[in-house]
């Protein structure tokens, strides 16, 4: 893995956009990169500027989970259903490199997800909608959507709209079903300047734990990379 700094996801890396120039830095011009303008057009095609911003969540399966960079006033456990969370998403830029790419998370078809879902400030939402799709959507990789999330506790049925990235199967960087240790090898080895994929995998478990969200692939697929670290340094 070659060594580089660590730029992490922050609100002021993503506002002065210093995450976006080393993306534009370390493209080998196989991944297109959104423009500010079509950043802005995908948000304004799901939420317009002049949407009623009083009741809008995003639901986070992964790294909005650990890490959620968003200014919320409120935040639930709870299901999503018609989408699971996995490693389907090739990266070679962020937690993985062109020379060795790397797998991050995303929502994909059928079954269920328990995730953690968080309603935006009203006063602030389409500014933080904007930093958001500036983390996400920068490779337009996903499809940003309206999803119904169930909050734990809620009997009513009826559940709330929220936002999340769904996989989008047409897009070159989705990666299709693999083994376990294919997956494993992959996020034991692979690294970028937002960090090691490993540690991205690590602190989703961590994370999901931390609210009692049972994930049996993940746990399984962590003691799997583990097993790889410590072989790669003669421990096992």
């Amino acid at each position: 893995m070659a060594d580089e700094p660590v730029l992490p996801v922050t609100r002021e890396n993503l506002s002065s956009g210093s995450l976006a120039r080393l993306v534009a830095e370390r493209n080998d011009d196989k991944t297109r990169l959104a423009s500010d303008e079509e950043l802005l057009a995908s948000r304004r095609a799901l939420v317009p500027d002049d949407a009623d911003t009083s009741d809008i969540w995003v639901f986070g399966y992964g790294s909005l989970i650990f890490n959620p960079v968003m200014d919320y006033v409120e935040r639930a456990r709870g299901r999503i259903y018609g989408h699971h969370r996995r490693f389907c998403l090739w990266t070679r830029l962020g937690r993985g490199s062109p020379d060795c790419p790397g797998l991050v998370l995303a929502l994909d078809r059928g079954g269920s997800c328990t995730g953690i879902a968080y309603r935006l400030n009203p006063d602030v939402a389409i500014a933080e909608l904007d930093l958001l799709w500036r983390r996400e959507m920068v490779t337009l990789a996903y499809r940003a959507s309206w999803l119904t999330f169930h909050p734990d506790g809620h009997n009513d049925g009826a559940g709330k709209r929220a936002i999340s990235f769904v996989s989008r199967p047409e897009r070159e960087n989705f990666a299709g079903p693999m083994t376990l240790d294919q997956e494993a090898d992959v996020i034991a080895s692979a690294s970028g300047f937002i960090g090691p994929c490993r540690d991205y995998l690590f602190d989703t478990v961590k994370a999901l734990e931390a609210d009692r969200i049972s994930d049996p692939h993940l746990k399984k697929l962590q003691r799997a990379v583990e097993r790889r670290l410590a072989s790669e340094e003669g421990v096992g």
